[in-house]
């Protein structure tokens, strides 16, 4: 009983192998009659397919193959409903040149629709998209046409512009047939009531029916080629009739009905049998024109294009709110990620910025202490070359008083002892002749006043050893000396302000006095951070010097001691 379980189940699923086998080799089989336009040989192997065990790729194949067989017998909201089926498929699979391929045919489909109100505009925005990103000659050349017959109705010399644009993108291949292609919707645009150059119509067409005729025999595709024939000659026949030759005209629309079609047969004998008809109306053969009015109306019939529009209006409605679905969902999935992104990029930032703020900081802070410390050392150096100079100062005051009392002394002890020995033995000289003339009495006495003169001199000098500089040049000049040695260049200035000191002092007092001064600008530059010392040396009245005690701050006022 296994063993038969067993076998069944083998043997289904060898059945199902088969059976999916089976249908890809029908889908490709599909393809093929379409690739062919055997469209006869398509349709009967449509009804024979089953796509249960397709997958994504097959379903997407299968649908397209479906649009183009519906596409042949013109029946467009058929035609149009597969292609949006499988170019959702398609678009699953992220497969871009399928999905571009689609859009270009859904414009084409809907821009030969009559009077069309399903918008064509996105699926040929979608397919620029693509062709700018692939800049394929080919992709491109059929962008142009497509794009310039969307011009057609409205602004047909803005058609042309872009069927030369066309032309030029497909001589840059060898693709004869696209061209024919080309030439074809320009004399049809130059035939246009809004540009009426119906001899270049003429010319374009005819020049597109002699390409066509030399890759008659060659080409591969004989069915294409027997639709551009139809199609260039339905077109002479328009030119004609526009010029008002309806004999010619008639002639190139019976050629046209003579080609054996086998793609938009219902399409295009429906619009041949019109243009006959009106031309037979034109040139007055009523009769005619009604039986090819009767063949239009019954093409028109099978078409039904009114229902067609209906029908595509409704699947392009449900197609637009399923994109819109996936455009909001697409959309809001966006949002949250940039939002996301845009938390991240702030977070970040503020850290980085919070970082730099500190960094800063530390930086700051850093070259504050080292601009401090700077300081402090020059300072601590201007304090140290000051006390050096300062001594140095004393030293030199203490040296020069030291050689001054030398001096004084070796004058006062040497000096003014010979001066005095020399006077006393001159005066013994002068004692020892009792009787002078009036000549030498004169100058004994003159020589006499100038021992005297010379021993007060010595004596003093003698007096003031203890001086130095003081001695010499009074107290004044003494502590401006001093002032401007102790100054400090853009630091300290010590100024001496006198006040009508015009008479020497006792020389102990100045002395005293001199020290006293030294002592305090000596504190004033190692304890304060004065600017400016001024030193007055008179007496000033007490309420001028308590005012100028509060404006100058720790500004030095000296009262003279008199």
């Amino acid at each position: 009983m296994k063993k038969i379980k067993i076998w069944l189940l083998q043997a289904t699923l060898l059945l199902s192998v088969a059976l999916v086998y089976s249908q890809s080799s029908a889908l490709k089989t599909l393809e093929k009659h379409n690739k062919n336009q055997d469209f006869k040989k398509a349709k009967s192997i449509v009804d024979k397919i089953n796509t249960i065990k397709f997958n994504t790729t097959e379903l997407a194949q299968y649908n397209y193959a479906l649009a183009t067989i519906m596409l042949q017998d013109n029946r467009d909201d058929l035609a149009y409903n597969h292609f949006i089926e499988s170019k959702k498929l398609y678009r699953s699979i992220d497969s871009t040149d399928k999905v571009a391929k689609i859009n270009i045919e859904i414009a084409s489909l809907l821009l030969a629709i009559n009077r069309n109100n399903v918008d064509y505009k996105n699926f040929l925005k979608e397919y620029n998209d693509y062709a700018k990103q692939k800049k394929d000659p080919e992709i491109l050349t059929e962008f142009y046409i497509q794009i310039g017959k969307s011009f057609y109705d409205t602004i047909p010399k803005i058609s042309l512009d872009y069927f030369r644009k066309a032309e030029k993108e497909n001589l840059k291949t060898n693709d004869k047939l696209t061209h024919v292609r080309i030439l074809q919707n320009m004399g049809a645009t130059f035939s246009h009531d809004k540009i009426k150059k119906t001899d270049s119509a003429l010319y374009v067409l005819k020049k597109a029916i002699i390409i066509l005729k030399k890759i008659e025999s060659t080409s591969s595709n004989q069915k294409k080629i027997t639709e551009y024939f139809f199609n260039l000659y339905t077109n002479i026949g328009r030119a004609y009739s526009k010029k008002k030759e309806h004999e010619n005209a008639i002639y190139y629309y019976q050629k046209a009905d003579s080609i054996p079609l086998k793609g938009f047969l219902n399409k295009n004998k429906e619009t041949l049998y019109s243009y006959i008809s009106e031309s037979y109306k034109e040139k007055g053969d009523y009769k005619k024109a009604l039986i090819y009015l009767d063949k239009q109306k019954v093409y028109e019939q099978i078409i039904n294009e009114k229902e067609q529009k209906i029908a595509i209006k409704d699947i392009d409605t449900k197609y637009n709110t399923e994109e819109t679905k996936l455009q909001n969902l697409t959309l809001k999935t966006k949002l949250q990620t940039n939002k996301t992104i845009l938390f991240i990029g702030l977070a970040l930032l503020l850290i980085i910025a919070t970082i730099g703020i500190l960094a800063y900081k530390n930086v700051s802070k850093k070259k504050t202490i080292a601009e401090q410390e700077k300081l402090i050392q020059t300072q601590r150096l201007e304090t140290s070359l000051k006390e050096q100079e300062l001594h140095e100062i004393d030293i030199m005051l203490e040296s020069q008083e030291k050689e001054r009392q030398r001096i004084a002394n070796e004058l006062h002890d040497n000096l003014g002892s010979l001066l005095a020995t020399l006077k006393f033995n001159f005066q013994n000289l002068k004692r020892q002749k009792e009787v002078l003339e009036d000549k030498e009495n004169q100058l004994f006495e003159k020589t006499d006043a100038l021992i005297d003169e010379a021993y007060q001199e010595v004596r003093n000098i003698s007096h003031l050893k203890n001086l130095g500089v003081i001695g010499s040049h009074g107290l004044e000049i003494a502590v401006k000396k001093m002032a401007e040695k102790m100054s400090i260049l853009k630091k300290l200035t010590i100024n001496v302000i006198p006040f009508g000191l015009n008479e020497r002092l006792d020389n102990q007092k100045e002395l005293t006095i001199f020290r006293m001064i030294q002592e305090l600008c000596t504190n004033i530059i190692k304890h304060s951070q004065a600017t400016e010392v001024n030193i007055f040396s008179h007496n000033i009245i007490k309420p001028i010097l308590i005012l100028l005690l509060k404006i100058m701050g720790k500004d030095l006022i000296l009262k003279k001691l008199l």
